[in-house]
């Protein structure tokens, strides 16, 4: 599919996802259809899957699959979250109003439910950070380590999330991948300040949920500590370029079994 159509898939799509929310609320769940141009990048530039089985961990609210069902209509999908309860209990109908067939499985990323060297090629988008934010590095670490395993030899990975090149260098290093593409890429969204202060409170609740934490206190001072870090970052930008960005620069690499 080529770049002008996906865009109309994703204006329509972001049209469905949006119809009851207000003008603000729309411009910030809005984002989730194609991130700002970053989906469609980072489809582009992957190896092509259209010829296997292919996993999309942390797939949350589904929007990624959808791309990739998009850009790669024969291939065989399948999305792996850790619930899909709350606001993921609506990705069977965002695929369906995308026009997209996957299967979704409810499993935990760090234990995946499948033999080894099943897939030939994965993805997450967006979804290593939830995982450190809910069980730490070493979490997002053992995750890797199941993709992995769950890969033929020569299977790939691609990611993309706000980690800096660096730090995806550094989750590799002792595992049985390499690294064969990176880049970054910055989303095209500029907030106001109305739009900025009201998605950094909900980007922040968001957060806190990551964490599951009981005691309401614990939760009370984990949402203020991350909107209080928030709110400092979108004053520095408001402050330099005089508008928002949420999560700016975005790292992709593919990784390769080996």
């Amino acid at each position: 599919m080529d770049e002008e159509t996906i865009r109309i898939r994703e204006d329509a799509l972001r049209a469905w996802f949006t119809r009851d929310a207000d003008p603000i609320l729309a411009q910030i769940d809005g984002l989730d259809i194609g991130w700002g141009g970053v989906q469609r990048w980072a489809t582009k530039h992957m190896p092509s899957i259209s010829n296997g089985w292919h996993l999309d961990f942390a797939c949350g609210y589904g929007t990624f699959l959808a791309q990739l069902g998009w850009r790669f209509p024969e291939a065989r999908l399948i999305g792996l979250n850790i619930d899909f309860s709350g606001p993921h209990t609506l990705i069977g109908r965002l695929l369906r109003e995308a026009g997209v067939r996957a299967k979704l499985v409810q499993a935990d990323a760090r234990q995946m439910p499948f033999d080894g060297n099943t897939f030939d090629s994965a993805s997450c988008f967006l979804g290593l950070q939830d995982i450190r934010i809910g069980f730490g590095q070493a979490g997002m670490y053992t995750a890797m380590r199941e993709t992995i395993r769950i890969l033929q030899v020569g299977g790939t990975i691609t990611l993309v999330d706000e980690f800096p090149p660096e730090q995806f260098d550094a989750l590799v290093k002792n595992l049985s991948a390499d690294i064969v593409w990176e880049d970054i890429c910055n989303m095209d969204v500029r907030w106001d300040r109305e739009i900025a202060e009201k998605a950094i409170e909900l980007y922040a609740d968001g957060w806190v949920a990551q964490l599951r934490l009981e005691d309401l206190r614990e939760k009370q001072a984990a949402f203020d500590d991350v909107h209080a870090r928030m709110a400092l970052e979108m004053e520095r930008q408001f402050n330099q370029q005089g508008y928002y960005t949420p999560f700016n620069t975005l790292t992709m690499a593919v990784l390769r079994k080996v």
